[in-house]
């Protein structure tokens, strides 16, 4: 997986645009991952999609305690676009100045911004200040920053969004589900690769290079599927 999506910068934004539901599993492996390399992990969530169980399975996996991981990940809500720009607008450089964070993640972000019951002018004017200000925090404090879509069909019902969306992105991650597992597309190399995780448990040859402990897979029962129409995943605490 490292070397499918390369090197997440500090003080840079990547994308990962997805019509697979391995996007929630991604982000959750990516806040793990952040808390077992010593980091906070600040996660502002546009689609219900944190996965506290997820990490504390993970966590297990990697020699983590519940308590070494779930009070790391500090998780904001936003139920409505306005919600979501004033977290970004007003709370983010301060909760990241508080907790240290080395990682944000805005999960599922341009959801709120495409409610039909918000005028599509007020929506990207209110999805432009959150992106730039966004941008601007994550460079200026030198974090990894994480932005997430879920349903790639959905930005095409405001294509000004999805364009400020993709312009905002220092590089752009595209998942998709096929047959053959999750195609991983990465727009800034122009590079693609499929990814099949392994069961549970079983280990690859990868495994043996290294002396720390490694996550080995994020199968979950059934295998990855494409997003319905019905949009996202709901997780809860």
């Amino acid at each position: 997986m490292d070397r499918i999506l390369g090197p997440f910068d500090a003080g840079k934004v990547t994308l990962i645009d997805s019509g697979s539901d391995f996007v929630f599993h991604l982000t959750t492996l990516l806040a793990v991952r952040a808390v077992m390399e010593g980091h906070e992990v600040v996660f502002l969530d546009g689609g219900n999609s944190v996965d506290p169980h997820g990490m504390v399975a993970l966590g297990k996996r990697a020699g983590l305690a519940r308590e070494d991981v779930l009070p790391r990940v500090h998780v904001a809500r936003a139920f409505t676009c306005h919600q979501m720009t004033t977290l970004i607008l007003d709370m983010l450089d301060r909760k990241i100045e508080e907790t240290g964070a080395g990682l944000v993640v805005l999960a599922c972000l341009p959801t709120m911004y495409l409610d039909e019951d918000v005028e599509l002018r007020e929506a990207h004017q209110l999805f432009q200040r959150s992106m730039r200000a966004a941008r601007q925090t994550i460079g200026d404090r030198e974090v990894v920053g994480l932005v997430t879509n879920a349903g790639l069909a959905k930005l095409n019902r405001r294509r000004s969004i999805r364009r400020q969306l993709y312009e905002s992105a220092d590089r752009v991650v595209r998942v998709t589900h096929r047959k053959g597992g999750v195609r991983i597309d990465r727009l800034d190399t122009g590079t693609s690769d499929w990814y099949a995780a392994v069961p549970p448990n079983q280990m690859t040859l990868d495994d043996f290079d290294h002396t720390v402990p490694r996550i080995l897979g994020l199968e979950s029962d059934g295998g990855w599927h494409g997003i319905k129409v019905a949009g996202h995943l709901r997780f809860g605490w």
